[in-house]
């Protein structure tokens, strides 16, 4: 972080206006971010200190955090750093929970961290700033997508910099997410004349004269160029002060700033110049013991270079350490040695810093660039970075990992363990392509056959996978010859119910054809539930609906052992699913409700995204359009690289799409349209369904049925017959179907469609929606409103409006055709209340156009909900909304509702857009008005 001497802060006026506007919605209660980026040099550190100090002024409790190139895989350190370090930490260490490992390590930390600073912000007003954030571990950086939007509307306050951000970049994306919520964003500019002016005046402490400020421009505006060459100028007497003015002696740069680093260097002591080289690689900050031990000579020998390079401008001191006065100097120190020195300086220095107290994961980015070949130390070290770090950066950790494998002796005897963990670590870092090429590169020629077995099992059993890629690592254990019993069951268990969670249940059939005698003969317990679990899918995908949640109870009784947590969470997770589809939504939900409870408990991060994912689902399914909204949006990063994985949450993501196109939400729509696009592009049969459907149910919306029945075909050639049932599914997408088909002439495909609805409902006589949408289906193909009439028998007394509704409309629809107006009209009527109901205002709107043209206008009916006030609030926003007035945080009252913090933040942020109210300060007002309880003070 640069240092200035000088004492105001010149040119920046506009960007000093906009660091007060973030501090002054402090004092209402709200947060703000800003991003400040430019140069290196260019005053973004020393904008970062007035911030500080304006802070302090105002009472607004401070925290700094840089980071530190050498730290680029030490998890949230400039973070953690801002909030716990310093002389007043903002947070109290041993207030943050102790961390377990393991995959959700920083899930768990970072809502750890938000619920800390709710604490904090809720005593006095908060400013987080953090430096140099071009070499932010990627923990910092998902940590920043995640906090100041939680936290804004509390009194936290987040100044960013850094240098100029690369397109493309993890920041970049950063930077981008929070503009688009109204961060503000600085670009420092050069000084003007007239800034330097102003410095050349302080520095001098004399008017400069023309001269002067000719030599001056050489700076090319940067504060620190310029400040080091005014300073020079002084040190080596080419400026004299003669009443009170600064006039130049002789125009000419002086040595200091004419000379390289190399040069400057040059002119001090030998003893110095070898010191400030072992410093850099040290890091930015070092102690005197540290450079004592990377010179091997005692503390007090060290005391005179250690002067010379404070007065020639090279160190300077910050309380009981040393560092390099600015990020430049350090630089351009490296710079000015060997290639082979540094290299060589920097394996020493990891040494050093091990021995003073660092761990592996500190040093192993610099290890990484400074080990040669058959350097034991370092590839122990560097395997040690990567256990470490894989459960929370597995992309940061394989690359450690193959590094350690690049330094390791032909037929060394670790290879093996590095190969296995390195291809287990590209597939989690969602690099599958990388992983495969890999695999069939080092795989099969390092590990022995036992062993690729293992590792194949460990990938076929990763749900956060695509299926496929989950499919094709069981394919290559199969086809390893000497394989147990016990372990061709294992991998044939999997790969036939990775097979159906692909959207590929013909050859999971035929798998479990052939290898049913194998699993049963191995006797294992744990793979035969794997094997009820596949079973019970096929009936599923097959409209065997009671058979499916039969098969799967047995199997949630058997029980998966050790090592299958995950697929227990998502076995319970689809659970829910099958009591949906029988209707028993009533039961699904609670279940839903009792798995989020336990995935808080057990800080399972991975299955609370699972139940709320699936609570979204089937909320929208009961018409709770809203609450569907807030538990689904955000769920889905529009702009990660890594594909959405598996039909789980391809099937969240149509629900959210669906949910947009019938509330007419246009952005929405955009962004899972762009998902589903992806998905249709790159994905599994099952994906590439949903994404079509989808995009197809779009297209439709907008009047455009040739465009959605070209989408039925986009999943794959002929897949416009089979795209429904989806895996999983909605068990009334059937007259959605023979809509489409209907409006874009293919008579073939609505019959199919209607025939595979029949016989579903022939299979399950008794769930009243599935008969309702075969009743629905044939309604539409027949265009009779008798049909139609028993499919809104059989939904009104069932648990899904918004089929009620569609049923309804088009009854009306046909009984206006068929000569009956009244009945036509209140058909509509009821639908209009239907939609109305559920928040369907897009469909809503339709129906009051064919009222309208019907010559019947209801621009109301009674349950209608205003857009904004109080009133406009939903049940479950008001849940959330009163509980946050009375000063729990957003976990505590996830925990109290049974719902997880991205979802009280989603109801927060509608609540707060319909009130108009900015903070939780403001919102505890509006609370009281209308209920009596007193407001929070701040």
């Amino acid at each position: 972080m640069a240092r200035s001497t000088t004492t105001v802060l010149h040119g920046r006026d506009r960007e000093l206006a906009v660091l007060r506007e973030a501090l002054n919605r402090l004092r209402v209660g709200a947060g703000a971010v800003v991003i400040v980026e430019g140069a290196p040099g260019i005053g973004k550190s020393r904008l970062l200190a007035e911030a500080m100090r304006m802070a302090g002024r105002r009472s607004v409790a401070v925290g700094l955090g840089e980071a530190d190139p050498s730290e680029a895989v030490v998890e949230l350190a400039p973070l953690l750093r801002a909030l716990f370090d310093g002389a007043a930490p903002l947070l109290e260490r041993s207030a943050l929970p102790a961390v377990r490992g393991g995959p959700e390590q920083r899930y768990w930390l970072v809502q750890d961290l938000e619920s800390l600073l709710e604490d904090a912000a809720a005593v006095g007003p908060v400013l987080v700033c953090l430096d140099d954030l071009q070499w932010a571990d990627a923990g910092t950086l998902a940590a920043l997508r995640a906090l100041p939007p939680r936290l804004e509307s509390l009194p936290v306050a987040w100044i960013l910099a850094a240098r100029a951000i690369q397109p493309g970049s993890a920041l970049d994306d950063l930077v981008e997410q929070l503009t688009s919520r109204g961060a503000h964003r600085i670009v420092l500019e050069p000084l003007t004349p007239d800034a330097v002016a102003e410095i050349a005046s302080e520095v001098m402490a004399a008017s400069p004269d023309q001269a002067l400020l000719e030599l001056a421009a050489d700076a090319a505006g940067n504060p620190f160029f310029l400040v080091e060459l005014l300073q020079g100028l002084r040190e080596e007497r080419l400026v004299r002060i003669e009443d009170g003015e600064a006039r130049l002696v002789e125009a000419r740069l002086p040595a200091r700033v004419a000379a390289s680093m190399r040069h400057r260097l040059a002119r001090l002591s030998e003893s110095a110049r070898q010191l400030a080289a072992a410093a850099a690689s040290l890091g930015r900050g070092f102690s005197l013991r540290e450079l004592a031990s990377m010179s091997g000579a005692p503390a007090t020998s060290l005391l005179t270079p250690v002067e010379q390079l404070i007065e020639a401008g090279v160190f300077a001191e910050h309380a009981d350490r040393l560092a390099f006065r600015h990020d430049i100097v350090r630089e351009a120190v490296r710079e000015s040695t060997t290639a082979s020195a540094r290299r060589a300086l920097d394996r020493q220095a990891v040494d050093v810093l091990l021995a003073a107290g660092a761990i592996p994961v500190e040093v192993a980015a610099q290890l990484a660039t400074s080990a040669e070949p058959g350097d034991e130390v370092a590839i122990g070290l560097l395997k040690d970075a990567a256990d470490a770090l894989g459960p929370r950066d597995p992309a940061a950790a394989a690359e450690l990992s193959c590094r350690a494998l690049e330094l390791i002796p032909a037929g060394h005897h670790a290879a093996g363990a590095l190969v296995a963990t390195t291809t287990v670590l590209l597939h989690a870092a969602g690099k599958a392509d990388d992983a495969q090429a890999f695999a069939r590169k080092h795989l099969r020629n390092v590990v022995p056959a036992a062993e690729e077995a293992a590792v194949c099992l460990s990938l076929a059993s990763m749900f956060a996978l695509s299926p496929d890629v989950r499919a094709d690592a069981g394919r290559r254990a199969l086809a390893l010859s000497d394989l147990s019993d016990e372990d061709r069951a294992q991998h044939q268990a999997r790969l036939a119910y990775n097979l159906v969670q692909a959207g590929r249940p013909a050859e999971a059939t035929q798998l479990l054809q052939q290898a049913r005698a194998t699993i049963e003969r191995a006797g294992d317990l744990a793979t035969r539930s794997i094997l009820r679990l596949a079973d019970g899918a096929l009936w599923y995908a097959d409209g065997h609906f009671d058979r499916a949640l039969a098969g799967h109870e047995q199997a949630m009784r058997d029980g998966f052992g050790i090592g299958e947590e995950t697929r227990e969470w998502v076995a319970r997770q689809w659970r829910s699913e099958l009591l949906a589809v029988l209707d028993r939504f009533d039961e699904s939900l609670e279940l839903i409700s009792t798995g989020i409870a336990a995935a808080n408990r057990e800080r399972q991060a991975f299955a609370l995204d699972f139940f709320e994912t699936w609570r979204g689902r089937q909320l929208f399914q009961t018409g709770r359009l809203p609450d569907a909204a807030a538990a689904l949006e955000g769920r889905f990063d529009v702009t990660s690289r890594i594909p959405v994985a598996g039909a789980l949450y391809a099937a969240g993501v149509v629900a959210l799409g669906r949910v947009a196109i019938h509330t007419g939400d246009e952005r929405h729509k955009r962004e899972t349209a762009a998902l589903a696009r992806t998905m249709l592009a790159d994905g599994t049969p099952a994906n590439r369904a949903h994404g079509g459907w989808l995009l197809a149910l779009a297209a439709m919306a907008d009047g455009q049925a040739a465009q959605a029945r070209a989408m039925l075909d986009a999943a794959g050639p002929g897949s416009a017959g089979r795209i429904t049932p989806l895996y999983p599914m909605d068990v009334t997408d059937d007259p959605q179907l023979v809509r489409i088909a209907l409006a874009a002439g293919d008579s073939r495909l609505a019959a199919d469609t209607v025939a595979s609805a029949e016989e579903r409902a022939r299979r399950n006589p008794a769930i009243g929606s599935v008969r309702a949408a075969a009743a629905h289906a044939r309604g539409l193909l027949d265009g009779d409103p008798a049909p139609l009439a028993e499919a809104c028998l059989h939904f009104e007394a069932g648990p899904r409006p918004m089929a009620l509704a569609s049923a309804l409309e088009d009854l009306g629809v046909g009984q206006l055709r068929t000569g009956a107006p009244a009945a036509g009209l209140d058909s509509l009527g009821r639908a209009l209340v239907r939609y109305t109901e559920a928040g369907a205002t897009w469909d809503a709107s339709r129906v009051r156009r064919r009222l309208r043209a019907n010559g019947v206008r209801r621009r109301l009916v009674t349950s209608a909900r205003p857009d904004a006030g109080w009133a406009a609030l939903t049940d479950s926003e008001l849940a959330v909304v009163r509980l946050i007035a009375v000063g729990l945080t957003n976990r505590a009252t996830a925990v109290r509702l049974f719902v997880s913090p991205h979802t009280v933040n989603s109801h927060l942020r509608h609540a707060f857009t319909k009130l108009g109210v900015n903070s939780r300060l403001e919102l505890a007002h509006i609370v009281a008005a209308h209920t009596g309880e007193p407001a929070l003070e701040n």
